[in-house]
């Protein structure tokens, strides 16, 4: 068996008509507020946590999965795919490394390939529809492993829009941006993610026509040429419909997927929040 695995810093929830052989799954980070705990898995009802975070007064934070959980899942594969959330931002990579590095010590026979997205989630669902792209065309692991690092350095980017960085800065996340709070009332901040896989600033706007503007202007920046766009929404459909007429007024019959942030990346995007990944 192969098995193609993410975190739930990726949204992305199945692979539909994934082909014979190839197993998908998502690996859940957890969300803490005080003594609870929210696991981000199919269960996790998003709305009822993005409530309580708002209604919650005490610390919150995120926690990565154990080297246990990744190894659990390596061990009846052949083959393991692994995309993680960026490294700059949590220690789901780090964690991965070691039960790759535990796997194969105790069966040399493993084959497991983790990449740093550098990114979180949508365009760690490009990687993963690319990843089931090249095992459903039975590329050897070798030339897999060569063809993603070349597609997620290459041909991917991410950029979003938050409208609150409220838990972004309680966690350390935003140093960069903190300023950019400043007075953001009726604004939303639109920011990228960094080669280094760290959240980089580009800038404020007013309304929601204004801000996808600056988004389709940074993709175009990024090399944007027409190619595939996946987006997805905190509680907020009609910004994504506005990013897409956007684009669709420039280019035409671009290929779009939507869907909603799963448990981490609402809990981080936060109400309305915004993530672009698209392919250049």
């Amino acid at each position: 068996m192969k098995k193609i695995l993410v975190d739930s810093g990726c949204d992305l929830m199945c692979i539909e008509t994934i082909a014979e052989g190839i197993l998908y799954d998502r690996v859940p980070l957890k969300i803490l507020m005080g003594d609870k705990e929210f696991v981000d898995d199919e269960t996790l009802d998003v709305a009822q946590m993005v409530e309580e975070m708002y209604t919650y007064q005490g610390k919150t934070s995120s926690a990565c999965p154990s080297p246990e959980e990744w190894a659990a899942h390596f061990r009846d594969a052949e083959e393991s795919y692994v995309i993680t959330i960026t490294g700059a931002l949590s220690g789901s990579h780090n964690s991965a490394m070691v039960a790759k590095h535990m796997v194969e010590e105790e069966d040399p026979s493993k084959k497991i390939y983790v990449l740093d997205s550098l990114s979180a989630g949508v365009e760690m669902t490009l990687l993963a529809q690319k990843l089931h792209e090249l095992l459903q065309a039975d590329v050897p692991f070798e030339e897999v492993c060569r063809q993603m690092d070349a597609y997620s350095r290459d041909h991917t980017r991410l950029v979003f829009v938050l409208y609150s960085i409220e838990n972004l800065v309680k966690n350390g996340r935003v140093s960069k941006i903190a300023g950019m709070a400043a007075g953001l009332l009726n604004l939303s901040i639109v920011a990228k993610a960094t080669e280094k896989g760290e959240i980089g600033p580009i800038g404020k706007a007013r309304g929601k026509k204004k801000g996808a503007r600056l988004v389709l202007e940074e993709m175009e920046q990024q090399g944007y040429r027409g190619g595939k766009v996946i987006l997805s929404h905190c509680q907020n459909p009609d910004g994504v419909e506005m990013i897409k007429e956007t684009i669709s007024e420039k280019y035409e019959n671009v290929v779009f997927e939507s869907m909603e942030t799963r448990g981490l990346c609402s809990y981080y995007a936060e109400r309305n929040g915004l993530m672009i990944g698209y392919e250049v």
